[in-house]
């Protein structure tokens, strides 16, 4: 088994995206902010709305089966006994978020995020502008649809290109376990 640092996951059904996503578009939205302390505020860095879904959201559960699989079939082999709750990001009008981790590697925490797992959750063709890239050896830009899902080791940089026109939605969930140190 090939040691992928991203794995593209396939399709989770359109019908379910949208009747997850009009469930968490009822909670009310946050302006997005960077770092482990979750008090920065920085719109050159990240201009985003979201929204966190309930723990053990039903979606939640679904984007996590994807991560369970891909630490699995990719070799990552992560010790993984959890994750945090689902993000909805929504970026209009030059939403963005620029190179960043997800994970917070200086801190001293009992748990860390290891994997993450996206969802794209609207069609493409309803932004322009928004391509999501990840760091490998080169920039990796997947040609993602809606229902689209991928996971790649949180520890790789990423991002989401500014939003020209129009609203893209995603989701995100943080696979997590104990520190190994």
């Amino acid at each position: 088994m090939s040691h992928l640092p991203v794995w593209y996951l396939g399709k989770i059904n359109t019908k379910i995206c949208d009747i997850a996503l009009e469930e968490i578009m009822q909670i009310p939205p946050l302006e997005a902010t960077m770092g482990s302390d979750g008090l920065t505020k920085d719109e050159t860095g990240r201009k985003t709305e979201v929204r966190f879904a309930e723990e053990g959201h039903w979606f939640s559960g679904i984007m996590a089966d994807f991560g369970y699989l891909a630490n699995k079939k990719v070799g990552w082999n992560y010790k993984i006994d959890g994750y945090e709750n689902l993000q909805l990001g929504r970026y209009m009008d030059d939403g963005h978020y620029d190179w960043h981790v997800d994970n917070f590697p200086l801190e001293v925490r009992p748990r860390e995020r290891k994997v993450s797992v996206v969802c794209l959750m609207n069609d493409s063709s309803e932004y322009e502008g928004g391509k999501f890239g990840v760091k490998l050896y080169n920039e990796y830009t997947p040609d993602l649809q809606k229902g689209s899902i991928i996971a790649f080791p949180s520890c790789l940089e990423h991002k989401v290109y500014p939003v020209t026109s129009g609203v893209r939605t995603s989701a995100v969930i943080w696979m997590t376990g104990p520190i190994m140190r």
